[in-house]
């Protein structure tokens, strides 16, 4: 644990140190999340990477949204991305093509960064977790996800309250397990005898954790892979998001293209003055 803060206080320092550097000539510093990250996986795919193609290597690396925020409201030339539904005041989205990511432009699709929250489960998934997924799914779990800045699924789904008791352990997406901790604490409320953990750990290994059956319910912002479908697991979808694009609250840029965004988590354009240009 100690080395793991260590290594974040070093990205930080590094992160401040290349800002201060680059501030004059408007070097843009790409921040991105951890390989493993559903985020990191969902923004590479929405981006359409391809092959070899990824964010360029020469990104600062953070392992959580509230890491990238931080990151990004410390350096005026940074660019980053985050859950939407996480967004702080201390840094600014910007819209792409023209369209913010407002839950009402992830709902219709005009937003073009947008990905889902899932529940990941297997064969041998208990009577409480399915009771618990089928809580979310119920109209006033619907209620507490658009409360929370996020679109639901539009189906309902069937919910009796008969109480629960037990203990579920659910982990992975740092991205979905704030809304499942806000979803779980009302799901407790209403049934005293049930005991929620959730661990974020990560979307890759959450769905890990579940495979190996230390979790009971698996938490990603990223689609399953082919292996991962073909090993038996099935996807249920909590929620819809989208990726904001992030920025330094002094960044004067509105808005970028998404081949722009592209270009520049590509490391293909480097410097602010080439969106100006």
């Amino acid at each position: 644990m100690r080395q793991k803060r260590f290594a974040a206080i070093g990205v930080l320092i590094l992160i401040i140190f290349l800002c201060s550097c680059g501030t004059e000539q408007g070097t843009i510093v790409v921040v991105t999340r951890e390989d493993g990250s559903g985020t990191r996986a969902a923004m590479t795919e929405l981006l359409n990477f391809q092959g070899n193609e990824d964010i360029t290597p020469y990104a600062e690396v953070v392992n959580t949204n509230a890491v990238m925020l931080f990151s990004i409201a410390g350096c005026n030339t940074a660019i980053g991305y985050v859950s939407a539904g996480v967004m702080s005041d201390d840094v600014q989205s910007v819209s792409i093509d023209g369209v913010h990511p407002l839950p009402e432009n992830i709902r219709s699709g005009a937003y073009p960064l947008k990905r889902s929250f899932l529940f990941v489960v297997d064969e041998n998934t208990s009577e409480l977790a399915k009771a618990f997924i089928t809580f979310t799914a119920s109209p006033g779990g619907k209620d507490i996800i658009s409360s929370a800045g996020y679109v639901p699924p539009e189906a309902d789904g069937s919910y009796e309250s008969a109480e629960q008791s037990g203990r579920l352990v659910l982990a992975g997406s740092t991205s979905v397990a704030p809304l499942i901790e806000t979803l779980a604490d009302v799901y407790t409320e209403q049934n005293p005898g049930v005991y929620i953990e959730v661990q974020q750990i990560g979307s890759s290994a959450g769905i890990a954790s579940l495979q190996d059956g230390i979790c009971d319910i698996g938490l990603s912002s990223r689609d399953l892979t082919d292996a991962e479908c073909s090993s038996g697991l099935d996807a249920i979808p909590i929620a819809y998001d989208g990726i904001a694009v992030i920025v330094n609250k002094s960044n004067p840029i509105p808005n970028l293209s998404l081949d722009q965004v592209r270009q520049i988590f590509g490391g293909k354009i480097t410097n602010w003055k080439e969106w100006r240009e």
